[in-house]
Order: C-alpha cells, then structure tokens, then sequence
C-alpha cells in the first residue's frame, strides 16, 4: 500500500495523541499565522465550515459550536448572572453566546494572545461584533497573572482555556480561590477531553482537588461534541 501524504496548503494534520492523526481538508485557508504564543490557521472545512484550529488542535466549527458554548455558557446564562469574567476565550464565541443572555451587563475577558482575537474579528462572522459590544471589556494579559492583581467582583468566572493547559497546583489553587473570593464560588469551567490518552483523567482530579478545597459545591459534566470526536469535560461550582 502507497505512503498517503497530505499537502499542508490544502490539508492541516493534528496528532492528537500516539498512533491518531486528525486531517482537516482546507477548502479555504482564511488565516494563517504564527503569534508568540501559538500557530493560528482559520479554515473553511467542507464537513463543518469555518474552523479556527491553535498549533493543529481544533477550538471551534461553525457546525457545533452551539453545542460546546451551551455547556460553557449555558449554566451562567440560566441562573441570569449579571458581571462576568472570562478568561481565555480569545476565538469569541464565549462572549458571543454570554451576549445572549438577557440578564448580562457588564463581561470582562482576559486573554493572552491578542492575534488570535484579531484574526477571530477578521474572519469568523459576529466575532468583531461581540468585542466591540459596549458591554466587553477585553484585556490583553496572561490569566493567572491578572487574577493575581484584580480586585473586582464578578458574578461568576467562565474558564475557556485550550485543552493543552493542564494546570500546576499552585495556579488551580489561584483560580479556584479567586473563584470563592471574587466570584461567589460561581464558576464554569471548561477542563479537555475526557480520555486517558489526553490526560483526561489527571485533568480532572487536579481541578476536583481544588474545587474541593475552596468551592462549597460543584459537579462535573461530561459532553460529546461531534467535530471533537469525543467527550469534552466542564465543571461547575456554586449551584451552576
């Protein structure tokens, strides 16, 4: 059987772990790029239309999107909270959908990579709109650190990292004391992949830990999203 080869100006290639490679057929390349953070691609897939994918892994489709923002955002929305944090989130769909709810006032989001944000603005559509709403603030700035200095209250923290952070201690503990203090122990966040083969398991443990030492309540869900091609994990404290 003949070698396959895949030519990275039509396709992007992601091994998400030993033995499994993801291939994603460019119908259009949109947006390529390199920031100091991570590679940046936005593409027009034939099966999920736009896709924004950072360093391969795949963040956000247009087929399914609804489905991973309802788990993310769906909680704070139900319980109609009013100032909310979110750090991560860089692509705009979380501030996209919290933007939905009718309660919401006042959204802060604080993410790293300002290139990411601008080529989202550029090129996925509502995104432009969703920063530029009177109601976000964005702050270009690493998470940790800004929480380490911030001394507002919101009413919950939505957590939109990318699965490739697994998180020290030290950094979990922040997050989930500034949750309790700052928060009112409200929170949802979104913690990877559920597989073994992505260190599902020990993503887990490490934020229950801390959800134990610092939240009152909290539970964590497990959520199939379609172009993931597996289940997705979020946890969420305070009664969310």
């Amino acid at each position: 059987m003949s070698k396959i080869c895949f030519d990275t100006s039509e396709y992007i290639v992601y091994q998400p772990y030993a033995g499994i490679h993801v291939v994603y057929h460019a119908k259009r390349i949109l947006f390529t790029g390199k920031s100091n953070y991570q590679k940046i691609d936005i593409i027009e897939n034939d099966a999920y239309g736009l896709m924004l994918l950072l360093d391969g892994n795949l963040q956000h489709t247009e087929f399914d999107a609804h489905v991973f923002n309802r788990a993310l955002v769906g909680p704070v929305l139900r319980h109609r909270m009013k100032s909310i944090l979110v750090l991560g989130g860089g692509s705009g769909q979380t501030v996209k959908a919290l933007l939905q709810g009718k309660s919401v006032r006042r959204i802060v989001v604080v993410e790293i990579d300002e290139m990411v944000v601008e080529a989202c603005k550029e090129h996925i559509p509502g995104i432009r709109e969703a920063f530029e709403d009177p109601k976000v603030s964005l702050v270009i700035d690493d998470a940790v650190k800004f929480i380490r200095r911030d001394d507002g209250q919101y009413d919950a923290l939505v957590l939109d990292f990318t699965e490739d952070w697994l998180g020290e201690a030290a950094e979990l503990g922040e997050l989930y004391r500034f949750v309790a203090e700052r928060c009112g122990g409200r929170c949802s966040f979104y913690i990877g992949p559920a597989s073994p083969l992505t260190k599902g398991p020990e993503r887990r443990r490490r934020h229950v830990e801390s959800a134990k030492r610092h939240l009152r309540s909290y539970r964590v869900r497990k959520v199939f999203i379609p172009s993931f091609g597996s289940e997705q994990m979020f946890l969420y404290g305070g009664g969310l």
